[in-house]
C-alpha cells in the first residue's frame, strides 16, 4: 500500500531536475501513505514517484518505482492484488523472472505479459500508473470499485498524477472551484461519481473501473468493468430454482474465500469491529484463518444508548481475540476534525469519519498496519432500511396516490414540501423542482439508476426490479464517498484497509441474488443475518442496524458561532449572505448534519483554497472551545 505521483511532459525546454523536485514534493505532501520508504525515477520525458508501506515483502526489493528487467515497463502502485502468488507462478511458465516477493512486480509483469486484460485476473483492490518506455505511453488504472484512488490534471505542457488530490492542489498555479460540482457535492454528499470532475477545476478523478491512456498530447479514457455488466439472467434463473440452504452455503463460502484471501501480510492484521453484523461476520471469519487476529474497536464516551461497546465486547470474547477500544469524546472529535478534513482532500460528509481516523491511529501504535473493514454489505445486501425498504412502502404508496383526485395528491405534495421548508408558494415550484435537481448534474445519476433498473430487465416484478436497480446503482454512486473516507482515514494513519465484502467474485454472486435473499419480507440482510447466526452471539447476530452514530449535536455546540465565518471561505470566496448565514448558525440544532456540512465546508475551504495552514485552522477552531 503506497502512495503514487508523477507527470508527463510535452515540453522540450523542461529540465528533468525539475520534474524531479515537483514529484518529490508531491509524494513528500502524501508521505503518510508510505512512511517506510519513497523512490522517484526519472524516464526522459516522465517522472514516476512512491512512497511505500511495507506490507508485502518488506525488504529493500520491493522499493518502487520498479521497473522489468528491460526498463521497458516502469510502474507506480497503490494496493493490494490477492491472487498475486497464482498469477506470478503462471508468468513465471512463461519465463518471467522476479526480483522479489511483492504483489507490485507480479502487476507489473503482469501488465507486460497481457496488457490491459491482466485487470480482469486481479482479485484486489489497486491504483496505479504504469509507462511504456517504448511508446512513451502513460496508463492510470484504478481498481473496480475505486476503493483506491488516483487524480490527474494539465498544466502548462504536463499531466501530473498522484494518490490524493492536495498533491495536486498544492502544485497547481491557481485553484478554481468548480461550482456544479459543490451543489453536487451538497445534494448528494459526493462529487466524483459517473463524471471524473471534481471539486476543483481542472483536477479530475480516475473512475472506478476505468483506464486512462495519456500519449502524445491526448488523454483518453475507457471502462473495463460496470457492476451492470455482471448481472445475469441465466444466473438469476438458476438461483430461483435452487434450494436456499445450497445458496446461502455458496455465498458463505466466497465470503469465507474473500476474507482469507485478505490475510495475507507479511506485517500484522487486524479489523474493525464496530458490533454490528457486517464488522463481527469479518472480524468472527478472520480469527477462524488467523491466530493472531485483533479487533479495533470505537467506543462513544457518556452516550450508553450510542456505544456499541458492549457488542463488540461479545465478539471479541465469543472468538477469544483481543478486543482494543477507543473512546471518543467531543474535545477529541473537534480536536481532530480539521486533520480529518486535510487527509479527505474533500468537505467531510460523514462526522464518523473522525471517528475511523483515531481508530487507524490506535491499531497503528499497536503495530498493526492492516485492517480489515465490513464497508459493501449495505449496499449488496440491503441494509440501508431508510433506502431499501423505503422504497418498497413509496412504490406502493405511489400507486395508491395516483389514484386519489389531483388537487388532493396535490395539496399532500405542497405538504410535504413545507414540513421541509422547501419554497412551497414559490411559482411552479412542485413541476420545476425535481427538473432543477436533475440539472445539476445533467441527469447523470438518473440516467445510471436507468442503466442498473435495465440490468434487471428480465424480473418480471417491478418493484422488486426498482430496489434490485437501486442496490446496483449505490455500488457507484452511494458507496463511493463511504470508500473514500475508508481509504484516507486508514492511510492518513499509515494503515492499509481491505474489504472484503467487495471481492469482484463474491459481488458477482449476490448482485445475482433475486430480492429475498437480500432484502427479505421481515428481515433486511437475510443471507448476512442466516450467516451471522452461524457466527456470532444471537444478540449480534439478531440486532438492528444502527450505522455508525456519535452525538453529533453535543459535540458541534462549540461551533454554532457566526466568527467561526470570520473573513472565511463561506463568506469571502462562496458569498454567502451573512444575515442568513446567521440565521441558519443560530437554527444549528434543527438540522445537525447541515451545519455540520458547512463547518466542513469552511474548514476544507480555508485549508485548501484560502491556503491556511492546518496549523492555523486548528488554532482558531481551539479558541472556540468552551
Amino acid at each position: 500500500m503506497c502512495g503514487l505521483a508523477g507527470l508527463v511532459c510535452w515540453e522540450d525546454t523542461c529540465r528533468s531536475e525539475d520534474h524531479a523536485a515537483l514529484v518529490r514534493k508531491m509524494c513528500a505532501l502524501q508521505s503518510h501513505r508510505g512512511p517506510d520508504d519513497a523512490g522517484l525515477v526519472a524516464l526522459g520525458n516522465a517522472c514516476l514517484g512512491a512512497v511505500r508501506l511495507s506490507i508485502i515483502d518488506l525488504t529493500a526489493a520491493g522499493h518502487m518505482p520498479m521497473a522489468d528487467r528491460d526498463e521497458r515497463w516502469w510502474i507506480a502502485y497503490n494496493g493490494e492484488v490477492y491472487n498475486f502468488t497464482e498469477l506470478r507462478e503462471e508468468l513465471s511458465q512463461r519465463g518471467h523472472i522476479f526480483r522479489s516477493k511483492t504483489d507490485t512486480e507480479v502487476v507489473l509483469h503482469a501488465f507486460a505479459e497481457w496488457g490491459e486484460n491482466c485487470l480482469n485476473r486481479f482479485v484486489g483492490m489497486f491504483a496505479f500508473a504504469i509507462y511504456d518506455r517504448h511508446t512513451e505511453t502513460l496508463k492510470l488504472v484504478r481498481d473496480r470499485f475505486g476503493i483506491k484512488p488516483i487524480y490527474y490534471m494539465q498544466r502548462d505542457g504536463h499531466v501530473l498524477f498522484s494518490s490524493e488530490m492536495k498533491a495536486l492542489m498544492q502544485v497547481a498555479s491557481r485553484l478554481k472551484l468548480n461550482q456544479q460540482r459543490l451543489v453536487e457535492w451538497s445534494l448528494y454528499r459526493n462529487a466524483e461519481v459517473l463524471s471524473p470532475e471534481t471539486l476543483i477545476d481542472g483536477i479530475y478523478a480516475v473512475l472506478p473501473g476505468h483506464v486512462v491512456t495519456i500519449r502524445r498530447r491526448a488523454i483518453s479514457a475507457w471502462c473495463y468493468y460496470s457492476p451492470p455488466q455482471q448481472v445475469d439472467e441465466e444466473r438469476y434463473r438458476q438461483v430461483e430454482g435452487e434450494r436456499s440452504q445450497t445458496i446461502i452455503a455458496e455465498i458463505e463460502t466466497a465470503l469465507q474465500q474473500a476474507v482469507k484471501d485478505r490475510l495475507v501480510s507479511d506485517v500484522p492484521v487486524g479489523t474493525l469491529c464496530s458490533g454490528g453484523i457486517d464488522s463481527s461476520l469479518i472480524t468472527a471469519m478472520a480469527a477462524q484463518h488467523h491466530s493472531q487476529i485483533a479487533a479495533f474497536h470505537v467506543s462513544v464516551a457518556g452516550y450508553p444508548d450510542l456505544d456499541e461497546h458492549t457488542y463488540a465486547t461479545e465478539v471479541a470474547r465469543s472468538l477469544n481475540i483481543p478486543l482494543i477500544s477507543q473512546a471518543l469524546d467531543g474535545e477529541g472529535f473537534r480536536r481532530a476534525l480539521p486533520q480529518a478534513i486535510y487527509l479527505s482532500d474533500f468537505p467531510l460528509t460523514h462526522p464518523n469519519s473522525v471517528a475511523f481516523y483515531l481508530i487507524c491511529r490506535i491499531a497503528r501504535q499497536h503495530g498493526v498496519i492492516v485492517l480489515l473493514s465490513g464497508e459493501g454489505a449495505d449496499e449488496l445486501f440491503g441494509g440501508y432500511a431508510w433506502r431499501y425498504r423505503r422504497l418498497r412502502h413509496l412504490l406502493r404508496v405511489q400507486s395508491v396516490l395516483a389514484r386519489l383526485p389531483r388537487k388532493l395528491r396535490k395539496g399532500l405534495e405542497i405538504i410535504g414540501y413545507a414540513c421541509n421548508d422547501m419554497p412551497s408558494t414559490s411559482f411552479l415550484f412542485d413541476q420545476l423542482l425535481p427538473h432543477a435537481i436533475g440539472l445539476i448534474d445533467r441527469y447523470a445519476r438518473r440516467d445510471w439508476h436507468l442503466q442498473c433498473t435495465d440490468a434487471y430487465a428480465f424480473v418480471a416484478n417491478e418493484r422488486d426490479r426498482a430496489i434490485l436497480g437501486a442496490m446496483l446503482a449505490d455500488l457507484d454512486d452511494f458507496l463511493t464517498p463511504l470508500l473514500s473516507r475508508l481509504d484516507r482515514m486508514s492511510m492518513g494513519a499509515s494503515v492499509e484497509c481491505r474489504v472484503p465484502f467487495l471481492d469482484h467474485r463474491l459481488v458477482r454472486k449476490v448482485i445475482n441474488l433475486p430480492l429475498p435473499y437480500r432484502v427479505g419480507k421481515r428481515s433486511d440482510k437475510y443471507i448476512l443475518k442466516r450467516l451471522a447466526q452461524r457466527y456470532l452471539p444471537a444478540s449480534v447476530a439478531n440486532r438492528k442496524k444502527v450505522g455508525f452514530p456519535i452525538p453529533l449535536h453535543d459535540y458541534l455546540a462549540p461551533y454554532a458561532r457566526f466568527n467561526l465565518f470570520d473573513q472565511g471561505f463561506c463568506k469571502e470566496v462562496l458569498n454567502l449572505r451573512p444575515r442568513v448565514m446567521k440565521e441558519a448558525i443560530a437554527a444549528w440544532h434543527k438540522d445537525t448534519q447541515a451545519f455540520f456540512n458547512l463547518v466542513c465546508l469552511e474548514i476544507w475551504g480555508r485549508l485548501f483554497l484560502l491556503g491556511e495552514s492546518l496549523d492555523s485552522v486548528s488554532e482558531r477552531l481551539a479558541k472556540l472551545e468552551p
